[in-house]
Order: C-alpha cells, then structure tokens, then sequence
C-alpha cells in the first residue's frame, strides 16, 4: 500500500512538471523559455538510529531530472525543478539496507549579478518540497518542506543552446522527534530534525 502511494506521488510530481513544461512551450517567444535536462551526483548526512542508538547512512548516488526556467529580467531567471535521486539506506543496529527514492519539487530562480543571463557565474536557489519513498515495508512516504542554494556556471554552445554546471545545497526540514519514515510500527525507528543533500552536476539547455 505505501509503494503505490508513492509511485501515485511521483506521478502527481511528474505531471506538474509536463503540465508546465507544455504550457511553457506554447509561450510567446519573447518570454524567453528554456529547458535543462541535467545528471549529477548527490552526497546526503545520515539520520539518528533511535532504536540501536547509531547513525543511520544514506549512500551518495547519481541523480538526474529537470529544470523549467522563463526570464524575469535581463538578469534574472524564475525557475521550476524537478530532481530524482535513488539510493539506499543503511539502518546500522544489524538491520538490512534498503531502497529510498528522492524527490525534490522547487520554484526559484538564478540571478546573474550585474550583467545579463549569459556566460559566467550566477547564484541559484528554490523552495518546495521533498519526496522520501522507501522501496521496502515497514516504512511510509514522507513529505517535507525544503530548500535550496548554490552557484553555477554557463557554458553556452550556441545562440540558443547551452551548458550548465551547479553546485546545490539542499535542506530538508524533517522534524521528526516521533519517527522519520514510519508506517504504522516501524522496522526502526529513524529521527532527524533537518537533512541535507550537497548536488554537483550538468546539464544541457535549450531556449525557445
């Protein structure tokens, strides 16, 4: 039962994302639309083990999804995100590992400092919501309010088309003194009052 209210989640989250990315499409092309498509690699901090007294680890992995950006002004950018990461926990206590899904929906932006969007350094940012689904029973889907920041850089290719590379904090604000990820009477009891995930990546980005 958890696993299809996750992946009937998921597809609520992917279905915003295509909603907006076909609305963007049909903008006028003076609105200055653009599409990312990016890959990268996510390290996470772990969460308290209440039930063994120990840390449980959330493995670093490849993540990948994509990001929905329209101009605001010369310089600045209001973005839509949508970011995938699989990985897998480890309980610690003698408990087996298993699968987590994480997703992340944000709305923010890029600002280009004193120059406009182009070639070169720009700070980055978002807020919305996190996506925890684990792949086993004997834990629930959580959703939590969360954040992001960080810098990036870009590469353009051509008139239209670019590369983006990012550096991205993340930060989740679990606060779950009863149990994180508990569905009913859990396996083990997880605790965290904030999560955080660091992302670098790269993608490639087309303007309509």
């Amino acid at each position: 039962m958890g696993e299809a209210l996750g992946m009937t989640a998921a597809a609520r989250l992917l279905w915003s994302v295509a909603v907006t990315l076909l609305a963007a499409s049909a903008a006028p092309a003076g609105a200055q639309v653009s599409v990312t498509l990016f890959a990268g690699y996510s390290g996470s901090d772990g969460v308290e083990n209440v039930t063994a007294d120990t840390s449980a680890q959330v493995k670093s992995a490849a993540s990948y999804g994509v990001t929905l950006a329209t101009l605001l002004d010369p310089s600045r950018e209001l973005q839509l995100q949508f970011m995938q990461q699989s990985t897998t926990v480890s309980p610690g206590g003698g408990e087996m590992p298993f699968d987590l899904t994480i997703r992340y929906l944000h709305v923010g932006g890029t600002a280009f400092v004193d120059r406009p969007v182009g070639p070169g350094l720009y700070a980055v940012g978002g807020v919305g919501a996190t996506q925890f689904s684990p792949g086993t029973g004997g834990y629930g889907t959580e959703f939590k309010p969360s954040i992001n920041v960080g810098m990036g850089y870009y590469f353009p290719l051509g008139e239209r088309i670019a590369l983006r590379a990012e550096a991205r904090g993340y930060l989740t604000f679990v606060n779950s003194s009863g149990g994180f990820l508990c569905s009913g009477g859990c396996v083990v009891v997880l605790r965290s009052d904030a999560f955080a995930q660091f992302e670098a990546r790269i993608g490639l980005m087309a303007r309509f």
